[in-house]
């Protein structure tokens, strides 16, 4: 999913139940491993005593950048972080625009974790020192997703069949306060022409989106039903493509029940970072009353 990180796919002659049956328990003294993975994550900058060489740079005084708190304080066990994404749709035009789609998500998450760098620059005045880009640099580099996109396992795979996948990859793990375990992504057609088809984003520029909606993904809470303490909390919502990376490290410290709009039955909530929106199920957007405050990251 990212251009400096790198994303797995399962391997396509392995059953996902399989995968779970080889997932170990977290280790926070530990990097953050997948059993899809064909080798463990490392880093140059993220060897030996790491932390506390980060604790003496410059850069870690920036903690006005959610990236630069993101990366401080935090465990092993946080990185790589990443989303854990099903796709669900492979006919032949979504084999056509998946890598496309793919392409899209890097750029709009690479520019939502630089926004805040940028906004310094924007803002800078002439006797002020140029941003360290270094909290930025590693967040992105320290990326990495697992991706299930094997068609004789997924194609067609509704949000239940996902859900109850999630969850026990979740049980087996004892995964518990990063985003990667808060929450699932799930691409289906729909999901995926979105994002096809989402404003294209520049760096150090505001979204040029002329009119166009933000392209979306799915997310499933694994925890579902326990995590039910809201009526009408479904354990699934839609989040716009900008908000992947601030959403991912508010739930580090809240759960997914927790940040999803209550929208009337017949819709679907949609996390868009602030007090939330409403989808019918074609993508049109229907603005919804809400007495929450709007969330600022």
């Amino acid at each position: 999913m990212s251009s400096s990180s790198s994303s797995s796919s399962s391997p396509p002659s392995l059953d996902p139940a399989a995968i779970n049956e080889l997932v170990d328990e977290i280790d926070d003294n530990s990097f953050y491993h997948h059993p899809s993975w064909p080798q463990r994550w490392s880093h140059p900058d993220f060897t030996g005593y790491f932390l506390n060489n980060w604790t003496k740079a410059p850069w870690s005084k920036q903690q006005r950048r959610r990236t630069t708190r993101f990366l401080i304080p935090s465990m092993h066990s946080k990185f790589p972080w990443g989303y854990m994404i099903y796709r669900t749709v492979y006919t032949a035009e979504s084999d056509e625009l998946w890598p496309i789609a793919m392409e899209k998500l890097t750029q709009i998450m690479d520019y939502s974790i630089e926004s805040d760098l940028y906004a310094e620059i924007r803002h800078k005045k002439p006797e002020d020192p140029e941003p360290d880009p270094t909290a930025e640099r590693l967040v992105k580099e320290s990326r990495k997703d697992v991706i299930f996109s094997d068609k004789k396992f997924w194609d067609g795979a509704g949000i239940e069949q996902v859900r109850q996948h999630f969850a026990d990859y979740l049980r087996a793990s004892k995964g518990r306060g990063y985003g990667r375990f808060e929450g699932c992504l799930i691409i289906d057609e729909r999901s995926l022409k979105s994002i096809v088809a989402s404003p294209v984003f520049r760096r150090g520029e505001a979204p040029q989106r002329h009119g166009q909606p933000y392209g979306f993904v799915g997310m499933i809470d694994g925890r579902y039903p326990e995590t039910r303490y809201e009526p009408k909390y479904t354990g699934f919502m839609r989040v716009e493509l900008p908000c992947l990376w601030p959403l991912y490290a508010e739930l580090t410290s809240k759960y997914m029940w927790e940040l999803c709009p209550s929208v009337p039955e017949d819709l679907i909530p949609v996390y868009d970072g602030g007090t939330g929106k409403a989808h019918d199920e074609e993508g049109n957007v229907h603005r919804i009353a809400t007495d929450r405050g709007v969330r600022l990251f």
